[in-house]
């Protein structure tokens, strides 16, 4: 599930103990582009692997890179090399280009030949020289000819000759030698690859393999030992982690390092990473008055550093019970700071021999500052009346229709719960079931009914996906009511569970579909009596998306820009004065005016929702949970008191800006903040002791100085 690999990305980019790793894997991911926009979509899977593999070579070498990126599934499907087979002048078949042309244009050189300083190289006419051109991407499609899904070599050690093996998205790629093509190809600087001869014609030979993987292994050379290779990526690097308009003596300094770290090894990443971030106009004060230094943080990163700067609160065990209904009561060793409608993420750990509650995300309802409840999921609550054999049940919106299997856990009156068939629809809230029981009784009741996502049929096989754990296992049965698609309602047992929120049934026809309605019902009794141990985590990192939104979004996701060209170009002019200037700057390519409007709305969302948390909780993204900020340590009065915001503000202007809010914007936020918006009692609330910390750090972070990173 992709929004389960966006999830992933969140909680490593704010919790992770390597953060200066996480930071360059992030800033690589900008410039070895692959998106989740197109063939990517729904490939979770090889988007984790793709961004776990730059993490891993952050601080590798260059070479290692270009091999991996070149050689990883992602890569190979998103610009084409996966199946790429050689190109016949019999047929017309032309080997696929367009990693080809990306890997030089956008991944190593670039379009045009540089000096070591990153400044343009003009030929005697005042001409621009290109790096390489159409003859050179056809040499490099050649090469990159043959490649295909992982598979384990055949049996006498031989690469294998599938070349179109069962998807893999998580190991490199491999070479199947018949599909690799063996003419001579022109590569970088005019060296020509020679054709296969002899023996190497074999695609059964292991001379044919040599052959095969030598052209590879030149033609990534042949770049990574490319003079551009070092200005080009260096500077993009700066401009990713400390400025947009590093001068040429930067550049320089940088390249210098990639050619040669000191032991005469090219390439090295560390080396390179450590000269960019403490390089003179990386470190000194004297940059900060340059008019064109710095560069605007991007949304991810705007948001991301909020979340560290106000990290949630520590985890906190406690003990829980269900006894009879859908509520579970914890309690927490300490208290858990929260309040009505906040969420948590709970981990339960079974002590009276039943299964545990699922694991997710609960809204919570506090009744003291250490007990809180929450309802069992995947259950809906209801109440009934009892006359005459005749049960009226009322869920709201259950969809049920007549003659549908329902199993009735009746927690209040008496009635029996068990499994009764729909005999009468009264409307969309109300339907009847028939008893045995003769007694008259009223009380409350619940109804297993499984939260969906939708379905998708291969052949016989349905995998129907819920958003929340469904707590099935193999060989209950389950009751589906199919509102989209072709499928036959009815009861179907479970054959497998796929992960916590997927499990299948068989279909009684072939079909292959994806729908997203349909209503799924259980008809087991749910375990309603248990006890155990508890860990509540007040993050569920459920963040999805958050590059969408009409109101609200940060207009960027990671791995999913929409095109290869990342978010924003490293050349990007922002129209106007910037451009006038000659200054290059990438990230205004987001800063539009709807842009800009949909971003500070989803900060705002994060940090002043939870309304009715007054204990110093805000989260992302709209006050659901998902990623949980606390401010309480900047809930005193030597910060919140009107002598005292200030302080408050001069010490989150060093805290969250480094000092670089003008004292002009700090004066604006204090005024702001002291008159009637915040208006103070004696005693203050601490609601009002809430508002005034999250209205100076809202100021700070949507401030023109917080936004253009120094």
């Amino acid at each position: 599930q992709s929004p389960d690999w966006f999830n992933a990305w969140w909680q490593n980019s704010v919790t992770a103990p390597d953060q200066l790793r996480q930071r360059v894997a992030f800033a690589l991911s900008e410039i070895f582009v692959v998106s989740e926009n197109g063939v990517l979509v729904n490939h979770a899977d090889a988007l984790s692997s793709y961004y776990d593999m730059l993490a891993d070579n952050a601080f590798g070498n260059f070479r290692n890179i270009l091999e991996n990126v070149t050689l990883h599934p992602s890569m190979g499907l998103y610009l084409g090399m996966l199946g790429n087979s050689a190109g016949s002048e019999i047929t017309g078949l032309h080997a696929d280009e367009n990693y080809a042309r990306e890997v030089q244009q956008l991944f190593s050189i670039g379009l045009n030949r540089l000096w070591p300083d990153g400044s343009l190289i003009l030929n005697s006419q005042n001409n621009l020289i290109p790096t390489y051109n159409q003859n050179e991407i056809e040499g490099y499609a050649a090469v990159f000819t043959g490649w295909t899904y992982y598979q384990t070599n055949l049996a006498n050690g031989l690469p294998p000759a599938n070349f179109f093996p069962a998807y893999n998205g998580t190991n490199p790629m491999v070479l199947v030698p018949s599909h690799h093509q063996l003419t001579s190809k022109l590569i970088l600087d005019n060296v020509v690859l020679p054709p296969a001869y002899g023996i190497q014609l074999n695609a059964t030979n292991s001379a044919n393999v040599a052959y095969d993987t030598n052209d590879l292994e030149q033609a990534l050379n042949s770049i990574f030992n490319n003079p551009n290779v070092g200005p080009f990526i260096c500077r993009e690097l700066i401009q990713r982690l400390v400025t947009s308009n590093p001068s040429r003596d930067y550049v320089y300094r940088v390249a210098q390092v990639f050619d040669n770290d000191g032991t005469g090894v090219r390439g090295n990443m560390e080396a390179v990473i450590q000269a960019i971030l403490l390089d003179y106009e990386a470190r000194s004060p004297d940059m900060l008055s340059q008019p064109a230094y710095g560069k605007e943080r991007e949304p991810l990163v705007r948001a991301t550093e909020l979340a560290r700067a106000f990290p949630s609160p520590p985890t906190v065990s406690g003990t829980y019970s269900q006894t009879t209904n859908q509520l579970i009561t914890i309690t927490t060793t300490s208290p858990h700071n929260m309040n009505n409608g906040d969420t948590a993420w709970l981990i339960f750990t079974d002590t009276s021999g039943n299964p545990a509650p699922t694991t997710q995300g609960y809204s919570i309802t506090k009744t003291s500052s250490t007990n809180f409840t929450v309802n069992a999921p995947q259950l809906v609550t209801g109440t009934y009346g009892q006359t005459n054999g005749i049960i009226t049940a009322v869920f709201s919106n259950n969809g049920l229709t007549s003659n549908n299997p329902v199993y009735i856990v009746f927690t209040t009156g008496g009635a029996s719960n068990g499994l009764f068939v729909v005999s009468n629809i009264i409307d969309t809230a109300h339907f009847t079931v028939v008893t045995t029981d003769i007694v008259t009784r009223a009380g409350s009741c619940l109804l297993p009914k499984l939260s969906v996502g939708g379905y998708t049929q291969t052949g016989t096989n349905i995998v129907i996906s819920t958003t929340g754990p469904d707590d099935l296992v193999v060989g209950n049965s389950v009751f589906i009511n199919f509102t989209s698609g072709i499928a036959t309602n009815g009861i179907f047992q479970v054959q497998s569970v796929l992960d916590p929120m997927h499990f299948t049934v068989y279909a009684t026809f072939s079909k292959n579909q994806n729908e997203n309605s349909l209503s799924v019902y259980a008809l087991q009794a749910p375990v309603l009596n248990r006890s155990g141990n508890v860990v509540v985590q007040q993050s569920t990192w459920n963040m999805s998306y958050t590059d969408s939104g009409t109101t609200a979004s940060l207009q960027q996701s990671p791995l999913r820009s929409p095109t290869v060209f990342n978010w924003f170009y490293p050349g990007y002019e922002f129209p106007g004065a910037l451009a006038s200037a000659g200054l290059t700057t990438p990230e205004f390519q987001l800063t539009t005016a709807s842009g800009v409007d949909l971003q500070m709305n989803f900060i705002e969302g994060s940090l002043l929702n939870n309304i009715g948390n007054t204990n110093g909780l805000s989260s992302f993204t709209t006050g659901n949970g998902a990623i949980v900020m606390n401010i309480a340590p900047w809930m005193t009065a030597n910060y919140t008191s009107d002598a005292n915001i200030p302080t408050l503000v001069s010490a989150l202007n060093t805290y969250l800006a480094a000092g670089e809010l003008s004292a002009d914007c700090q004066s604006n936020i204090v005024a702001f903040v002291n008159t009637n918006n915040f208006s103070w009692s004696t005693p203050p609330t601490q609601t009002q002791i809430r508002d005034r910390v999250r209205a100076v750090i809202h100021l700070i972070v949507s401030s023109p100085d917080y936004m253009i990173q120094k």
